[in-house]
């Protein structure tokens, strides 16, 4: 990007951090090592920075076509590692990359439903998916505060990830994506 202005860095900062997390999960789908897919990750931020002025419609179109670049990072890393090791076929990674960029909507929308979703639980059991999957404490140690078994509480966990899983399938299902 030739000129910026601190409302350009502005907006594409914010809607960086808004889609960075699928980007990365999609980076994951065709590189395996976490170093590997951080450098992959830098360069497209920085191509995406650079081109960020030609994009029409970022608000649109910004995850999407950060998906775009990262394919192009992707397949170029993976030509040059090709040299180094043995790796799946230019064709099947194509493949994988494809079915991921057509799925980005679908992703992003899955994640919106689930937040909300979480947002409609009870503070109980909100508390409960946060210690389970925000923190370093056990489960068993958790079941102990609230005066609980382990297995009480893993059963309740359950039946939150089931309850979960039902508000999300059936906002996907009466919205199309």
């Amino acid at each position: 990007m030739s000129k910026s202005n601190p409302a350009t860095e502005s907006l594409f900062i914010e809607l960086y951090a808004k889609h960075e997390q699928s980007v990365r999960a999609f980076v994951k789908n065709g590189i395996f090592c976490q170093h590997d897919v951080a450098d992959v990750m830098q360069k497209v931020a920085m191509v995406a920075w650079k081109k960020f002025a030609n994009l029409d419609d970022p608000d649109l179109e910004f995850g999407k076509w950060m998906c775009v670049i990262a394919r192009y990072e992707i397949m170029k890393f993976r030509r040059g590692k090709s040299r180094d090791i043995l790796i799946l076929s230019e064709t099947a990674v194509e493949k994988i990359l494809d079915q991921g960029c057509e799925e980005y909507s679908t992703r992003i929308k899955t994640l919106e439903f689930l937040q909300t979703c979480i947002d409609s639980l009870k503070e109980e059991e909100k508390t409960l998916i946060k210690i389970a999957y925000n923190s370093n404490t056990l489960i068993k140690v958790f079941a102990k505060t609230l005066n609980k078994s382990a297995h009480a509480t893993y059963q309740k966990l359950q039946r939150i990830r089931n309850k979960l899983a039902d508000c999300v399938e059936f906002k996907l299902s009466t919205e199309k994506v």
